[in-house]
């Protein structure tokens, strides 16, 4: 910023101070011009009539002595009792109507400065350059002033200087004054950048918005929502690898004591017995290692801009499609009631509900039993329903069973304990809403989703 100000404004000042210096040489020029008209005058006004006696008298023309002698210097230094440095500078002639000279400065030629006619003209006179005026008077007199061109460009280039001087020595202070400016209006940006710079990396505290400008109140907000979110994530991702650890520690040591089993039996039963509860305890790792990825899945990847219109009806199609397989193993009748429903939401992770949802349902339903899934659209709302014929949840659990690894005890399935924790992340995420009943026609579970509809995109 502070290059950017100072680059700006020094090319400003400096067109600024070039226009002064043309306008100083011009007005200057324009300046002596006028004094040059108001020189002939004067002497217009002060001799023409006293011309008139020495007109009649042919002779030699009156010359007035200047000053002649030599000075440097400015102001004072060129001034003295008897005269000006700049005399020998200036000239004038009068010319009587027959062409005779009639008088004359010292500093002027014998010969007409310029043509005897009205007006100015630039010319030179022993080699160097002169500005001249004539002036004729009623009588028929001509009047000439000239001044050198020299001295003419010497005092324009004073003047110009002395406007363009203060802009230049204006431009070193005006930049120490933007530098401690931009420097005292910017401590609250180093402060609460030093503050981020050193901080440990699980300090997740907001930063201290007290004592700052209102402008920079919007970043400091901005930047402490960022951090609320990322404590949030990063609590999320503590609790996910704890419950990871705690949850796999299990499954895994039956895993090994059933591998050791199963290298130490004597007898074939013995190695039978313990492949097939190894095979069991491999699956069910394998299942609840599933099921963890998809749940940090859901938590991690369920964002509103990925949301998009979706068929819920279809959706749940090619999910109940998938897992018909596992309901035939169990000799289970699958029945679809599919309504049209369009939803607001993520793919992913609504895929994931419908699958957990429909599988749990299949787990819990006994052999040759029905599980229902139904939607419909009801107004705004899409609602999603699955039944099925299993032991149910009673009422004074319905709400534990959300809690990630919670099993209800004696439901003679197994399980990970996460499919509801997935189904409650992802319906966080859609600001959608689930009851757990029991089915009418099935005796068993009943669940209720309800999500947002179409055109209602969630906050």
């Amino acid at each position: 910023m502070l290059v950017v100000l100072l680059g700006v404004l020094s090319l400003l000042m400096l067109l600024a101070a070039g226009l002064s210096y043309r306008a100083g040489l011009q007005e200057a020029g324009e300046m002596f011009d006028a004094r040059l008209v108001q020189s002939s005058r004067v002497l217009l006004s002060l001799v023409d009539e006293p011309l008139s006696d020495l007109s009649a008298f042919p002779g030699d023309p009156i010359v007035l002595r200047g000053w002649h002698g030599r000075a440097d210097g400015v102001g004072e230094a060129l001034a003295f009792k008897d005269g000006h440095a700049y005399e020998n500078k200036l000239a004038f002639q009068i010319w009587a109507p027959d062409g005779r000279m009639l008088l004359r400065s010292d500093s002027a030629p014998t010969a007409p400065m310029a043509s005897l006619s009205p007006g100015y003209a630039d010319v030179d006179i022993d080699g160097a350059q002169w500005r001249t005026f004539t002036l004729r008077s009623p009588q028929g007199r001509w009047f000439q002033s000239a001044e050198r061109s020299d001295i003419r460009q010497e005092l324009a280039e004073d003047i110009a200087v002395g406007t363009l001087l203060p802009l230049l020595l204006a431009l070193p202070v005006m930049a120490l004054v933007i530098w401690l400016t931009v420097a005292w209006a910017t401590r609250s940006l180093r402060k609460v950048s030093t503050d981020i710079g050193e901080r440990d990396l699980d300090r997740m505290t907001p930063l201290d918005d007290t004592k700052l400008p209102e402008e920079v109140h919007g970043l400091v907000r901005a930047v402490n929502e960022l951090l609320q979110r990322l404590d949030l994530a990063l609590a999320r991702e503590r609790r996910f690898i704890a419950d990871a650890a705690h949850e796999l520690r299990t499954p895994i040591s039956a895993v090994k004591v059933h591998a050791d089993n199963a290298r130490l039996a004597t007898f074939d039963e013995e190695r039978q017995e313990s492949q097939r509860l190894l095979a069991r305890g491999v699956e069910r790792v394998e299942r609840l290692v599933s099921q963890l990825l998809s749940l940090s899945r859901t938590e991690r990847s369920i964002g509103k801009d990925a949301f998009r219109k979706l068929s819920l009806d279809a959706l749940v199609s090619n999910e109940v499609e998938e897992l018909r397989a596992l309901a035939a193993s169990k000799s289970q009748v699958m029945n679809l009631v599919l309504d049209t429903a369009d939803v607001f939401g993520d793919e992913f992770s609504l895929g994931l509900l419908v699958r957990n949802l429909v599988e749990n349902a299949i787990r819990y339903t006994p052999e040759h039993g029905v599980v229902v899934v139904s939607t419909e659209q009801t107004g705004e709302q899409c609602v999603l329903t699955v039944e099925d014929c299993g032991p149910g949840i009673p009422k004074d659990l319905q709400d534990r069973v959300f809690d990630r690894f919670y099993r209800v005890i004696g439901s003679g399935a197994e399980g990970s304990g996460l499919g509801l924790s997935i189904v409650q992340e992802t319906l966080d995420a859609h600001d959608g809403g689930i009851t757990l009943g029991t089915s009418q026609c099935l005796n068993g579970l009943k669940v209720t989703v309800k999500l947002p509809s179409r055109g209602q995109q969630p906050s």
